[in-house]
């Protein structure tokens, strides 16, 4: 549907004005004046950890270290230098030589003077590594007036009012976006590839090799986390594609080449690429595994575990992303746990029903634009054998436990194309669709996923990208030896998943029923809503994910030549110096995140109300409550990223 002129020209004069009140207040005079600044650097944090001051101010720091040897460098500004104890500093300035090459050098000081004329917000970090948490320990400058900031507010709260607008008085299917495309029609290559029986196989390997080789590393390599190839490829390399380009794009493709549960899957097929098959079926399949191929119990098929596990583990996440060993123990028990459940259950129970990542990746999923669905699901009811299930002579049965015929959601497949394999009727297809398709979440243990993951990127990004050393602290107990603030830590963050904001959810979906006129199913009202967390979830990871490649990417290099960190440089890239990529833009970059964020989720929500609330007014007003929590979420993040 096409917006109305009268429409868009509405749109025009709010945007408009929207972007003209945070930049008339730059124009507001400040007086300039001189701060002297005491600053004290310490593990894994600095005090003052926030400075304030107006756009001109003289800034004046007086620095010195309370243990070890730390660094400062201010994003966006030429001040960088070293912190030692008893006040000794060395600051680093360049010069030019007589053949005009640009030199570096450093000067012993006492204290470093700057002038603040670029406002915004700036992060300073420290550079040299200090620790385990060497990467997060950063500090705040704010300089007012903070244009970026202010403007953000003002243009969240635009496009939630104009996304409410927008739902009142348009009914067609506005945000409805393309019709779905199957690749493999459209790329003869992709489907040879995709029906190899070798293709799962040859995908997984090379990721089998590189991730116990980082198993490995993590074991015997350096025990300093950037320093280490498994923490720095894992936590940051892995960890950013995999929220910001694999599940938007391909929803559980890794899972498709995922290697911790390859060999579980190898032992029980006892085979690697060739399918055992069977004429005669056993227990229901045409396949035999090894073991006792047990079926998982139906009480517990759900992700309810996935959910206490991924609590149980982000609990100790700080740990878990800065010490090798501990990765390498993760790794370790996923693959006793694959091995143990194999021999005991038939298909990937751990991968549906444990995987504390595959629990956020199935959920995700449902926004992702990739699917593999029936092409016609009336040649699946008609075809008795169901291969696509029960397994036949050209694939395994489904590893997932689903049914392509009636399938409707990303949520359990894990798009081993199995079933493209054995469907004898070719009637199975790799969809690419609009981004947010799937939008009914079928019970509270999805929702409840949305929620713990929406929560976690916040409190990761106090405690990992915030300025607060003491919140570092009691989430580091392991180094901190600090049990007390550890357990107040673990209620916050327990209590916030699971009781705080699921009941300002519930609150909210059910003062939407009573705004849309009542008469609606609570529980199938509150699951719908929860839809809109999905795709504001996935945003905010990437908000959250970017600033670590943006800033450590030189430690991606670092350790490709020495990924163990013994002092080998194999590529010439071991002591490629800390030099982050235009940091001073990542608040901007994380503000549009956030704001896209706010398009797609609500866009998305008011798309999956559809098929339960027919009246577009009364739609349009169920969206009201839930747009602004989703717009007070959005502004919490973007206090944290930008204000």
């Amino acid at each position: 549907m096409r917006l109305k002129k009268s429409t868009i020209l509405v749109f025009s004069l709010t945007l408009a004005v929207a972007i003209l009140i945070p930049v008339l207040l730059r124009f507001v005079p400040y007086e300039t004046r001189t701060h002297h600044i005491s600053l004290q650097a310490k593990k894994y944090g600095y005090s003052p950890s926030r400075i304030v001051v107006n756009r001109g101010d003289t800034v004046v720091l007086r620095p010195t270290s309370l243990d070890v040897t730390h660094g400062f460098l201010l994003d966006g500004y030429p001040v960088e230098f070293i912190i030692k104890q008893q006040g000794l500093n060395f600051l680093k300035y360049n010069w030019k030589d007589d053949d005009g090459n640009l030199q570096t050098d450093w000067d012993k000081v006492s204290e470093i003077e700057f002038v603040a004329d670029k406002s915004g917000k700036f992060t300073f970090r420290c550079t040299q590594t200090c620790g385990n948490l060497h990467p997060f320990m950063t500090g705040e400058l704010i300089v007012r007036p903070n244009t970026a900031y202010h403007l953000f507010i003002s243009l969240s709260i635009w496009l939630t009012l104009s996304l409410l607008w927008l739902f009142r008085v348009h009914s067609g299917p506005l945000f409805a976006g393309f019709k779905k495309i199957n690749l493999l029609d459209h790329l003869p290559w992709l489907k040879r590839i995709v029906k190899l029986r070798s293709f799962q196989f040859l995908v997984i390997l090379p990721n089998f090799v590189v991730f116990y080789l980082f198993i490995l590393s993590a074991l015997w390599g350096s025990p300093v986390g950037n320093r280490n190839i498994a923490i720095i490829f894992v936590w940051i390399a892995w960890w950013f594609v995999l929220k910001a380009v694999i599940v938007p794009l391909g929803g559980r493709f890794w899972c498709m080449i995922c290697p911790l549960p390859a060999p579980a899957e190898w032992l029980s097929r006892r085979s690697f690429t060739a399918v055992r098959y069977l004429h005669k079926p056993f227990k229901g399949l045409h396949h035999r595994f090894t073991g006792l191929q047990k079926d998982w119990p139906k009480r517990i098929s759900n992700i309810w575990l996935q959910n206490l596990l991924f609590l149980a583990m982000i609990s100790f996440g700080i740990i878990l992303i800065t010490r090798p060993i501990a990765t390498a123990f993760l790794f370790l028990v996923i693959l006793a746990a694959t091995l143990v459940l194999a021999l005991i259950y038939r298909r990937r129970v751990f991968c549906l029903y444990l995987c504390p990542v595959g629990g956020f990746l199935g959920t995700y999923s449902m926004a992702s634009m990739t699917e593999i669905r029936a092409i016609d699901p009336e040649v699946c009811r008609k075809h008795k054998e169901k291969s696509c299930y029960v397994g036949g002579e050209g694939g395994w049965a489904c590893p997932w436990k689903q049914y392509p015929g009636k399938m409707k959601r990303n949520n359990y497949c894990g798009l081993c194309t199995e079933c493209i394999k054995s469907c004898p009727k070719d009637n199975i297809g790799v969809f690419m669709r609009p981004f947010g398709s799937d939008r009914a979440l079928s019970g509270y243990d999805e929702m409840f996923n949305a929620i713990i993951m929406l929560v976690v990127a916040i409190a990761f990004s106090v405690t990992m990208l915030g300025p607060w050393g003491f919140i570092k602290e009691a989430a580091n107990v392991t180094e901190s030896r600090q049990v007390i603030p550890f357990l107040i830590y673990l209620a916050s963050l327990w209590g916030l998943t699971l009781l705080v904001v699921p009941g300002l959810f519930a609150l909210t979906a059910k003062g939407a029923g009573r705004l849309a006129g009542g008469g609606i199913n609570h529980r199938a009202l509150t699951l719908r809503l929860a839809y809109i967390l999905i795709p504001l979830g996935i945003f905010f990871w990437i908000a959250f994910s970017l600033p670590a490649v943006m800033t450590n990417y030189n430690y991606i290099l670092s350790v490709l030549s020495d990924p163990l960190g013994l002092g080998w440089d194999i590529f010439g890239t071991a002591n490629y110096p800390f030099n982050p990529f235009i940091p001073e833009w990542i608040p901007v970059i994380q503000g549009l995140l956030l704001l896209a964020g706010i398009y797609f989720g609500l866009s998305r929500g008011y798309l999956a109300l559809g098929e339960l609330i027919k009246d577009p007014r009364s739609r349009a007003m169920a969206m009201i409550l839930p747009s602004l929590f989703a717009l007070f979420v959005v502004n919490v993040l973007a206090k944290l990223y930008m204000g």
